[in-house]
């Protein structure tokens, strides 16, 4: 089957899963903030924020190699190869998580205390569990990705969040932090056992089937570069912390304590909340083999990764960009409507928090071409910007009057930096350029099109406020688009055929906005 029909087929699954975990998962999100305490909602935050860093000091590493070269093996049919590979890394990343938790358990009393939350030890021994299925759970999920299996991975995704739901609902009277670390530890483990059968029976078919067999020189070649990169890759991302909220989360608590945690997750929760809606990551993680495939289709050549490059940037940009201005435009009715004006304080900080979310439509694309050209040891060269953020929290919490609003710059500032001094690297190696007219034009439509919501949204009529925003937004995306035209025609063209291969039905979207189809 060709790549792009494999990859319009998933995106199909990929948004119907998405549809039907999200309407559970948005109930219990609302759910929990309204029932917890601002005190426990920030604990709760920081133990679920800090599987991310579990996963950065164990396993990060071995998913981006499998991101990397999962799709070139089995471009080349090399399956029995890449099952060995994999079987290793899994054996691996398991022994890490392993001997990461046992550390953080003997000292946890200690780490409980730096970060004046009482019962830390309790917490923690209770959340290990969630540990290490949340970790299995992402490895079986990166495994079958790059295989196309979509299907799957939403049908029994689903399945998870059903049991998580119907838990919530039956013991919604008795919640309390350690009954919702149970909760979540069955919900996610519904779903993380047959994936993890499904996946080493998938890759033992393919291998079984396959009577292609990888030369020594070129076996031994592979294991090299895979072990290389796996290593670098895993130091890289030992700094990724030192870039997000969850470093953040840490340092507010210790300093601030868990009510100040608290206001400062909410934003992010609801960032977090409302693109699981628009699942950008799990997109890019489709579009991340069919470009590769693409790639080397076209014999390595780096004209292609110049287009690949400012097509994603254009894509995301206008993909986080519409969304960016959806929540600025609502977020006064979600504080005061949803949440009872619980965190009606934390407007101010989630307008800055969205303003450095835009950078991600830039890494996705960078960190795809750094990949491909396996220079990833830049990226551990770019974790000085990660120590230069864990200080600059720290000064701002300690020496200045800046509080939460000083925080979120100094996170955002480092992740600007390091996007910056990647994309000077992507540019040294490959010629890869962004082109500023297009970009310029991109965000200009967003920029237009959000301030009308925005401004729209001011009414103090609450039916006009609900419909007035989302109306203008629909209305004035197409039409900016038309007249500015951010993509170039054969641009166009791929969007156009992404489409059409997802469903013909969905062809009126490419009329709207007056895409080139020739």
């Amino acid at each position: 089957m060709h790549t792009l029909k494999k990859f319009t087929e998933n995106i199909g699954w990929l948004i119907l899963g998405t549809i039907i975990s999200n309407l559970i998962s948005l109930s219990i999100t609302i759910f929990l903030i309204r029932k917890l305490p601002v005190n426990d909602f920030g604990i709760y935050s920081l133990f679920f924020g800090s599987l991310s860093v579990f996963a950065m000091f164990s396993i990060n590493g071995i998913l981006i190699s499998l991101t990397r070269f999962s799709p070139e093996l089995i471009q080349k049919k090399y399956y029995s190869f890449h099952k060995s590979i994999i079987v290793k890394l899994f054996l691996i990343s398991l022994f890490v998580t392993f001997v990461f938790v046992i550390l953080i358990f003997l000292y946890k009393d200690a780490i409980g205390t730096i970060l004046n939350i009482p019962n830390f030890s309790i917490y923690y021994s209770i959340f290990i569990i969630n540990i290490f299925i949340y970790l299995e759970y992402t490895v079986s999920q990166n495994i079958l990705i790059p295989l196309f299996e979509q299907k799957f991975l939403s049908i029994i995704n689903v399945v998870g969040i059903i049991v998580r739901g119907i838990l919530y609902w039956i013991l919604f009277s008795h919640i309390s932090i350690n009954l919702i670390f149970i909760i979540e530890a069955l919900g996610m483990g519904i779903s993380t056992v047959p994936s993890l059968f499904y996946a080493y029976g998938k890759l033992l078919k393919l291998a079984n089937n396959s009577d292609i067999i990888t030369p020594r020189t070129e076996k031994k070649a592979y294991k090299r570069r895979i072990y290389r990169f796996a290593l670098l890759s895993t130091a890289s991302e030992m700094g990724e912390g030192g870039f997000s909220q969850i470093s953040d989360y840490y340092f507010v608590s210790a300093f601030l304590g868990p009510f100040a945690m608290g206001l400062y997750a909410f934003p992010y929760k609801i960032i977090n909340s409302i693109f699981s809606w628009i699942p950008v990551g799990r997109i890019n993680e489709l579009m991340r083999p069919y470009f590769i495939n693409k790639y080397y289709e076209k014999n390595e050549d780096n004209s292609y990764l110049n287009e690949m490059f400012n097509f994603l940037v254009k894509f995301f940009i206008l993909l986080y960009g519409i969304i960016i201005a959806g929540i600025l435009s609502y977020q006064n009715i979600i504080n005061i409507y949803v949440f009872k004006s619980k965190y009606i304080e934390t407007q101010l900080l989630l307008t800055v928090i969205l303003i450095f979310v835009l950078i991600r439509a830039f890494t996705f694309s960078i960190y795809m071409i750094i990949e491909l050209k396996e220079k990833i040891q830049h990226s551990l060269f770019a974790q000085f910007f990660a120590i230069f953020n864990v200080f600059a929290v720290i000064f701002v919490l300690r020496y200045t009057g800046w509080g939460l609003i000083g925080v979120a710059c100094a996170t955002g500032l480092s992740s600007f930096l390091r996007n910056l001094y990647m994309y000077i690297v992507m540019r040294r190696y490959t010629k890869v350029n962004l082109l500023f007219t297009n970009f310029i034009n991109t965000i200009s439509i967003i920029a237009l099109v959000g301030l009308i919501m925005f401004v729209s949204s001011l009414t103090p009529n609450l039916l006009l406020k609900i419909f007035l925003p989302l109306v203008t937004g629909l209305i004035t995306f197409p039409l900016f688009y038309k007249m500015i035209k951010p993509f170039s025609a054969s641009e166009e063209i791929i969007l156009s055929n992404i489409i059409n291969k997802f469903s013909p039905k969905l062809n009126l979207i490419s009329k709207v906005f007056g895409f080139n189809q020739t």
